[in-house]
């Protein structure tokens, strides 16, 4: 096939990357694509996500071939093509579980603005980094992380009730009808997250999410459901009972995450500031306290863990974790890999398109995501020294 043959021909232009790494990966994470011209269209759908500089169209990715009918077939194998996303992002997670032994799954949130009313799950509303609504697409993908390296293997399309309850958009999308409306009373975050324990083989590891407003006392339900270990970005507003006064017989009465903080006795060495604080560097200290959730929220004992700058009495870091056997200061440090996952966002995920997808179909925008993930994946293992990549023969290809 003209596919096949045309993605050796253009130049990969990651530093590291070698091409026939990037032939040899691809071929593996797409060999459950019943088809071979589908598994071809897949590699030169990863080699252009890895070579081009420019936005990645399927257009400017079919340009690279000098084929005409190129943009027709790679229209055709994203958008209405039967093969199923699923087993391909499962091989890529357990390759990248055992490459990285990640510390940590982590949950981003990504938003897309867009300026039509087509795209699938396009909804004008308030993006908070921004100040205003706005005509925006949202999805969550889940990232293994330890330290060093980051990358994502699941991702999640939000669709709002309003896009559900559509017959007609529903339609023109092509939503499966499995695509529930309330997902079941499961936080996007959250079911991202859960389906990685559903036959994948994983390990399961601590889930680090943000939990921005009333989502908190969701997430810890259901992760707690799952018998997962969390830890939960919380703002200060949030709502909680200190589990001393229950333990006391005081009078229960709601406060604060910050205010529960600051009465916090301080039980931890400091640690290092790292991340978006632009405090990099400097130390924090750590202090913790043991809390739950109000009355009826179903939740298990919790542990509130507050960093803050020395001389500083408001923390500047508040993160809720089941986590309470561990040292507060570990807590923190999962934590702070959410900052890992922004980095290799930055400077892979929006290099190798995954916030490019043009398409309108629920299907396609998942086949862009889980190839984009593959690049990703591929830009990620090419930046492990000495990094074996197993193959099914049980040769290997050694990565310089």
């Amino acid at each position: 096939m003209v596919a096949h043959r045309a993605h050796r021909t253009h130049e990969i232009v990651w530093s590291g990357v070698a091409e026939d790494f990037v032939t040899e990966y691809s071929r593996r994470m797409l060999m459950s694509l019943p088809r071979r011209n589908q598994r071809e269209n897949g590699e030169l759908y990863v080699s252009g996500l890895l070579s081009l500089t420019s936005r990645k169209s399927m257009r400017s990715i079919a340009s690279m071939t000098g084929d005409g009918a190129a943009e027709q077939r790679l229209h055709h194998f994203i958008s209405k093509s039967s093969w199923n996303w699923v087993p391909v992002r499962k091989a890529l997670a357990a390759d990248l579980d055992q490459a990285l032994d990640p510390l940590a799954w982590v949950v981003k949130p990504m938003v897309v603005l867009k300026t039509g009313e087509h795209s699938v799950g396009v909804t004008e509303s308030f993006v908070p980094q921004l100040g205003r609504v706005v005509n925006n697409q949202r999805s969550y993908s889940v990232w293994l992380a330890n330290g060093r390296q980051s990358a994502p293997v699941n991702s999640r399309l939000r669709l709002s009730g309003e896009w559900l309850a559509d017959t007609e958009r529903r339609r023109r999308a092509e939503i499966p009808e499995w695509v529930d409306a309330d997902d079941g009373g499961v936080p996007p975050a959250a079911a991202a997250a859960l389906e990685l324990t559903r036959g994948w083989g994983l390990r399961p590891r601590p889930v680090v999410a943000e939990a921005p407003g009333t989502d908190a006392g969701a997430l810890v339900r259901h992760l707690s459901a799952a018998k997962l270990p969390f830890v939960l970005r919380i703002g200060g507003a949030t709502r909680l009972i200190p589990r001393s006064a229950v333990r006391e017989g005081r009078a229960i009465r709601l406060m604060t995450a910050q205010h529960v903080a600051e009465g916090a006795d301080l039980g931890e060495r400091p640690v290092r500031w790292v991340g978006r604080t632009g405090l990099a560097g400097r130390s924090a200290l750590v202090t913790s306290t043991d809390v739950i959730l109000p009355p009826g929220s179903g939740t298990p004992p919790l542990r509130l863990v507050a960093a803050q700058r020395p001389g500083e009495r408001r923390a500047r870091e508040l993160w809720l974790s089941n986590m309470t056997d561990v040292p507060p200061a570990h807590i923190v440090r999962l934590g702070r890999l959410s900052d890992r996952v922004d980095q290799d966002f930055a400077e892979i995920s929006t290099k190798v398109g995954a916030m490019d997808f043009e398409g309108r179909t629920f299907n396609g925008w998942h086949r862009h995501t889980t190839l984009s993930a593959v690049a990703q994946g591929i830009v990620t293992l090419s930046a492990i020294p000495d990094q074996a990549v197993w193959l099914p023969s049980g040769d290997h290809l050694q990565i310089a």
